[in-house]
């Protein structure tokens, strides 16, 4: 079997590709998979430290205002149509597998003209762009949440949710801490912006840390964005806490997994990949959705977690550093609402993602 897997862009696109390819493989180690990627995204890096090989289209993402950008954009279509095409041709894939992002649209588009057997894993709550123009012509449509299912045709949806690592899934919380050197008095908050930083998260921060200057019962784990990393550190450094013994600065973490499964208390962006790990993990949150996400798609993301009681959204224009602190207080003093948050959090996680999404790639390919 020939699978071509079209994720590029952002982590948010590329990650849940990995997965479903690893996924893939461990069922069927005959498959042959090549990603199709661009060369602007961040998956010409990613990609092959995993082993993968990836072929490139020339395609961009579209700027919010008209510029050269926007006119460089619509020649990009039309470079990635006739790129998409030659891949195509090139590989004879049995299957084309699309993750969302503008990586995806030419190639899904010409493969359903082709009648190759298509899917598409959409990980938000609201479906980005390219996943909505698919819906009406792919094969299969795998969703990470309920509340997207109504922007597809039913007949072709599937609840599959975002495919995350197994070691998300398997978290001894008390080995975590003790890793960490947490005692049972200690209170860890893990903050968090993604890959490039949220500036609004890492200002509110600041004013958090100070408050907890002096209190080593309260640990942060504060992961900044690379691009931030030196400027936030400088001001913790300010505040007198570096080193500290209580106050962690990094940009960011390899091992997510294990400051989740250790923190009481998550701050973070509402980018799916982050809520479908938080989920997974059944940790209490503060979330703070992106507020130029395409379609508000980061506040659609949050709602899954905080509407049914499971974390507490506050929108970037509101939040400040005083109301970070009063909200975090607020729930690390309520243990017991802690614990109902964290019930409410596991009980949305879907841990079978990979599971349901190979089941249907199966009978996809067995009914052709």
């Amino acid at each position: 079997m020939k699978i071509l897997i079209a994720a590029g862009g952002t982590g948010g696109h590329i990650y849940p590709g990995l997965a479903i390819a690893e996924k893939i493989k461990t069922e069927n180690p005959g498959a042959e998979i090549v990603f199709i990627g661009s060369m602007v995204g961040m998956e010409k890096n990613i990609i092959p430290q995993y082993g993968y090989p990836i072929d490139y289209i020339r395609v961009r993402g579209f700027e919010r205002k008209a510029s050269l950008e926007t006119l460089a954009a619509i020649k990009g279509i039309f470079d990635g149509l006739s790129d998409a095409k030659k891949l195509i041709k090139k590989h004879q894939p049995d299957l084309v597998i699309g993750t969302g992002g503008f990586t995806a649209g030419p190639l899904l588009l010409i493969a359903s003209r082709r009648k190759i057997k298509t899917m598409i894993h959409e990980q938000n709550a609201y479906p980005g762009k390219t996943n909505l123009m698919l819906g009406t012509r792919v094969n299969r449509i795998a969703i990470s949440f309920k509340e997207a299912g109504k922007y597809f045709p039913q007949e072709r949806t599937f609840l599959a949710g975002n495919p995350v690592r197994s070691d998300y899934h398997q978290i001894d919380r008390s080995e975590l801490r003790k890793n960490l050197n947490l005692s049972d008095t200690q209170k860890m908050i893990l903050i968090m912006g993604g890959s490039q930083g949220a500036g609004s998260i890492n200002q509110s921060a600041l004013s958090l840390i100070a408050s907890y200057k002096d209190q080593d019962d309260r640990v942060i784990y504060h992961l900044t964005g690379k691009d931030q990393y030196e400027s936030i550190k400088k001001e913790v450094d300010h505040l007198g806490l570096s080193p500290s013994g209580h106050v962690f600065v990094d940009a960011y973490s390899n091992e997510m997994h294990r400051l989740l499964g250790a923190a009481d208390l998550v701050i973070s962006r509402s980018g799916a990949m982050s809520v479908a790990e938080i989920q997974a993990v059944g940790v209490p949150s503060i979330l703070v959705p992106y507020p130029l996400a395409a379609g508000n798609h980061q506040e659609f993301n949050a709602r899954v977690i905080t509407d049914p009681g499971g974390g507490v959204l506050i929108k970037d224009k509101e939040l400040t550093g005083a109301r970070l602190i009063q909200t975090v207080e607020s729930l690390l003093e309520d243990e017991k609402k802690c614990q109902m948050m964290s019930q409410i959090t596991k009980k949305q996680s879907i841990i079978n993602a990979g599971d349901r999404i190979y089941a249907q790639i199966k009978k996809l390919m067995e009914n052709e």
